[in-house]
C-alpha cells in the first residue's frame, strides 16, 4: 500500500475509518480537508477527540490542505487525507501523483444519483470528474484495507446508461 491515501468519503472521520484505515495502517497523520469543518469549532472538537491516541489530525480548508500539502516532505509514516466529495478530490487533483493511494469509500446515495457500488452513489458530473482523475492516476472503490477493491477504469458506459 501507497504511504499516502486520499480518502473521498462523505461521513469523513467515523469507525469504519478509524478501524479500518488509521488502526489498520497505523496512520501517523490524518487531514480532514473541509471547508465547513474547519470553520466550525464543534464539529473540529469532535473529531478531534475520535481518532486514536499518537495519530495526529490537521483539520484544514481545501486552499490550506494545497497551500500546505505541496510543501510537506516525503515521510515514512501512513497519511490520510479526507474529503467529503469527489467535488472536492477534483479541486485538489494538482496534489495527486502516482506515489498516492486515491480512493473512494462512500458517497451515499441521493436523488439523480447513479450506484457505482454498494456505497458509491455519483452524479453525472462527479462520474466525470473521476474519469477526468483516472485519465492520470489509478482510482479505487475501497471500503476497508482487507477487503477486495475495485479499480475505476472507466464509467463512459455509466454515463451513456449502459450499466
Amino acid at each position: 500500500m501507497k504511504k499516502v491515501i486520499f480518502r473521498v468519503d462523505d461521513r469523513l472521520i467515523h469507525g469504519q475509518v478509524i478501524e479500518g484505515w488509521v488502526k489498520y495502517f497505523k496512520i501517523n497523520h490524518v487531514y480532514l480537508v473541509n471547508n465547513k469543518v474547519s470553520g466550525d469549532p464543534l464539529q473540529k472538537m469532535i473529531y478531534s477527540s475520535s481518532l486514536p491516541p499518537g495519530t495526529e489530525l490537521t483539520i484544514c480548508t481545501i486552499d490550506e490542505f494545497i497551500e500546505s500539502f505541496g510543501k510537506r516532505k516525503q515521510s515514512r509514516e501512513y497519511v490520510l487525507v479526507l474529503v467529503e466529495t469527489v467535488d472536492d478530490l477534483y479541486e485538489i487533483r494538482s496534489l495527486l501523483n502516482d506515489q498516492i493511494y486515491i480512493n473512494i469509500g462512500c458517497v451515499a446515495s441521493r436523488e439523480h444519483k447513479i450506484e457505482v457500488s454498494n456505497t458509491v452513489f455519483l452524479n453525472p458530473e462527479e462520474i466525470y470528474k473521476v474519469c477526468r482523475i483516472r485519465d492520470d492516476y489509478e482510482v479505487f472503490i475501497h471500503k476497508v484495507p482487507w477487503e477486495t477493491s475495485v479499480e475505476i477504469r472507466n464509467f463512459t458506459d455509466l454515463l451513456e446508461g449502459n450499466l
